[in-house]
């Protein structure tokens, strides 16, 4: 895939858009800094069978034909899919860029183009995802974590202007998994922590990656910057 030249910057969650036009406008900039030709965002419904329900595209206020289409071209129960992820996922010929840093995964079964997949949730468990189409896309590492927080951020802000009646609170974090997210804060590594705490490192890095899926993070750094932002830790 060929490579584009400005990549996502870092955002301050504080100052994420509060308004489906400043939403639909900051993810039309995320989508034009790497290639993308369009973006989809769906609100995640139900839940023994999810579906995904159509929010805001780069048509907004319109609604792009694609939007419509896209559910009907993807693997069978792929909200469902979606709803246990905090990974990115992907279709195409290859991955729009470097994700050795991260855990990716390619999704089978769409029968052509290609996209990239950022599963979103709130800290009340309200479930999205956006979709990014195109075949030009290339993202960095450091890229592709910016714009999964910046997406982040635009799907909270959205869902506060959708309440819903069924949310349902964050998973409970234990005491021990929140020491580990606090020293992982304060730079300490697995193996450090190990020792500080008096565990394995095996079971250092079990009470972190049970903390990241928690707090639907995209890895322990992500949800270091989670936990600060909802004041888990400081």
């Amino acid at each position: 895939m060929a490579a584009t030249g400005k990549q996502p910057r870092q955002t301050d969650t504080d100052d994420a858009p509060d308004s489906p036009a400043e939403i639909t406008e900051s993810l039309r900039t995320l989508s034009a800094g790497i290639g993308a030709d369009s973006f989809h965002l769906y609100l995640l419904d139900g839940v023994s069978a999810r579906r995904l329900v159509p929010c805001l595209d780069s048509a907004f206020p319109g609604t792009h034909p694609e939007t419509e289409r896209l559910p009907g071209r993807l693997p069978w129960r792929f909200a469902d899919i979606v709803a246990e992820a905090s990974h990115p996922l992907w279709w195409g010929e290859e991955a729009p860029g470097d994700f050795s840093d991260f855990f990716s995964e390619r999704v089978p079964a769409i029968e052509d183009g290609a996209g990239l997949v950022l599963p979103l949730c709130t800290e009340h468990r309200r479930l999205g995802v956006v979709f990014f189409l195109g075949s030009a896309m290339r993202l960095t590492p450091q890229a592709l974590f910016d714009i999964h927080n910046e997406c982040h951020a635009s799907f909270a802000a959205l869902a506060e202007l959708f309440p819903s009646a069924d949310e349902t609170p964050m998973p409970a974090i234990s005491k021990r998994e929140l020491q580990c997210l606090k020293l992982t804060a304060n730079g300490l590594t697995s193996e450090d922590i190990a020792k500080r705490l008096g565990l394995s490192v095996h079971t250092a890095n079990q009470y972190l990656a049970s903390t990241t899926q928690k707090l639907n993070a995209v890895n322990r750094v992500h949800a270091v910057a989670k936990a600060l932002r909802i004041g888990l830790i400081d």
